[in-house]
C-alpha cells in the first residue's frame, strides 16, 4: 500500500509547498487589509453619524449598507484564508500518513 501510494505523495509534496506559500502570504495581505478597512470603518461611521445629525437618513443607509458589504467581503476574504490553511493541514495529513 505504501508504494502504491508514493507518486501521489511525491506529486502532492509541491502541490502542498506552493498552498502553504500562498496561504502565508494571503495571510499577510489579509491581516493588512484589515487595518485598511477598520480605518475605513471609523470614517464610514463618522459619515453615518454626521448624516444622522444631519437628518439624511437615505444617505446614512447607503453608507451603512457599504459598511455591510465591506464587512461581509472581509469575512468572505478570512473564510478563504481558513480554507487555504485546511487543504495545507489536509495535504501534509496524506503526505505524512
Amino acid at each position: 500500500m505504501w508504494l502504491i501510494k508514493l507518486p501521489f505523495r511525491i506529486i502532492a509534496l509541491p502541490i502542498m509547498a506552493v498552498v502553504a506559500v500562498l496561504s502565508i502570504f494571503y495571510s499577510i495581505a489579509l491581516h493588512l487589509s484589515s487595518l485598511v478597512v477598520s480605518l475605513g470603518f471609523l470614517l464610514l461611521g463618522f459619515g453615518i453619524l454626521s448624516m444622522l445629525f444631519q437628518q439624511m437618513w437615505i444617505h446614512a443607509a447607503l453608507l451603512f449598507g457599504v459598511a455591510v458589504v465591506a464587512f461581509l467581503g472581509l469575512m468572505l476574504a478570512e473564510l478563504i484564508s481558513i480554507g487555504l490553511e485546511a487543504l495545507v493541514g489536509k495535504l501534509s495529513k496524506f503526505i505524512f500518513s
